[in-house]
């Protein structure tokens, strides 16, 4: 940071950001709150007043990238760090506010040892290809709460659905003859018909959330920018096409990361430890990382543990993959296969195997993803 006259450390929140500023030579320091929904005119007009060049940072959080994508157009330089690799005193915890916070983040950065991490920045196009992604997932999520409530008030009142198959086999709800069933049941009181109405239209309106967000996804990941990735990844066993949307969307960069091992704890998939004189210890895993990435990796893990063989996996007649990528994605698939197999055979819990599946997985993911990437540049290097 000695490179910069003035080290700016701000913490950020919907209507207000608070700044600690710091000038390297003099030691001077001025805190100043931006009320009002600040913008980042305003904002970069005030740290412009101070000797240059300026260094800025904040915590990633819910505010997003949006005010360090301005700041660096309006000629600041500026980062989001991981709100994770800020280290916090208890008494920071104790007497929480946003002049401590930003004062701790102003004195991390002048530190010349600290361990800040840097969040990758995406550019608008991958950023909103992510929100697309999420916005998928959360359809799916609000569509499965009010299938469940629904069929849990039904349960409430003695409905059960319980048509079976000519096989014998129970018939899933939410299909037309459930729908047929649901004409015939009679709720004596008022006030439990009007909560029927809401649950069976909250149920519908979700299902048909869920269907339009899958057409627009399905639509968008057959750009050029992602189908690539989209069809590498999706040969690798655990991995739909969704599921490979997410990951190339989520990483984003794949060079950015320098080794397999770095996925892992970036998904939050490795245990906590606590290694302090004698006692060394590990525990659960810390789930510190990208929640959406470990979602589609765990649903992935589960799929292999239960369902998973070692025969190649079948995929769409126009998945267009080099033969390169498509002989690692298979030696992925069968390790994948074989980890499991031998853990089980070790008298592993279920809950651990799909851990240690989904840590092996994105590493696969991650390699499978660099491949492409530079096949990717290749092509762009041979047209120019």
């Amino acid at each position: 940071m000695y490179e910069y006259s003035t080290i700016f450390g701000m913490d950020t929140h919907a209507r207000s950001v608070t700044i600690r500023a710091i000038v390297v030579e003099t030691g001077e320091v001025q805190t100043k709150k931006f009320g009002n929904c600040p913008t980042p005119f305003e904002i970069s007009e005030w740290i412009k007043g101070f000797p240059g060049p300026q260094y800025a940072a904040y915590e990633s959080g819910c505010t997003g990238f949006y005010l360090c994508r301005e700041l660096r157009k309006l000629g600041i330089t500026c980062d989001v760090i991981a709100v994770s690799s800020i280290a916090r005193s208890t008494d920071d915890k104790i007497k929480k506010n946003d002049r401590r916070d930003a004062k701790r983040l102003a004195a991390e950065l002048l530190n010349p040892a600290n361990d800040l991490a840097r969040v990758w920045l995406p550019d608008e196009e991958c950023e909103g290809a992510r929100d697309l992604s999420r916005a998928y997932a959360d359809a799916v999520d609000a569509m499965k709460r009010a299938k469940l409530q629904l069929i849990a008030f039904l349960l409430r009142h003695g409905y059960v659905y319980s048509e079976k198959t000519k096989t014998g086999k129970w018939k899933k709800a939410f299909t037309r003859s459930f729908y047929s069933w649901l004409s015939t049941l009679n709720l004596e009181a008022e006030s439990a018909r009007l909560a029927y109405e809401m649950h069976l239209n909250a149920a519908k309106e979700t299902i048909e959330r869920a269907r339009v967000a899958k057409e627009v996804l399905d639509a968008y990941k057959e750009q050029s920018r992602f189908k690539p990735y989209v069809d590498a990844l999706s040969v690798l066993k655990g991995v739909g096409e969704i599921g490979a949307f997410a990951y190339a969307v989520e990483i984003g960069d794949f060079s950015r990361f320098k080794t397999g091992r770095k996925l892992p704890s970036w998904t939050g998939l490795t245990p906590k430890q606590y290694d302090s004189g004698d006692k060394n210890a590990s525990g659960t895993i810390t789930k510190a990382g990208n929640s959406h990435v470990r979602r589609y990796l765990m649903e992935g893990s589960n799929s292999l543990v239960y369902q998973g063989n070692g025969q190649p996996k079948a995929l769409r007649r126009d998945n267009e993959v080099s033969d390169a990528i498509r002989i690692h994605a298979n030696k992925g698939s069968r390790r994948l296969v074989k980890k499991i197999k031998r853990l089980k055979e070790r008298g592993k819990e279920s809950n651990i195997i799909k851990v240690a599946c989904a840590s092996e997985m994105i590493r696969w993911v991650w390699a499978i993803g660099l491949m492409v990437q530079q096949e990717q540049q290749q092509l762009v290097y041979a047209r120019k």
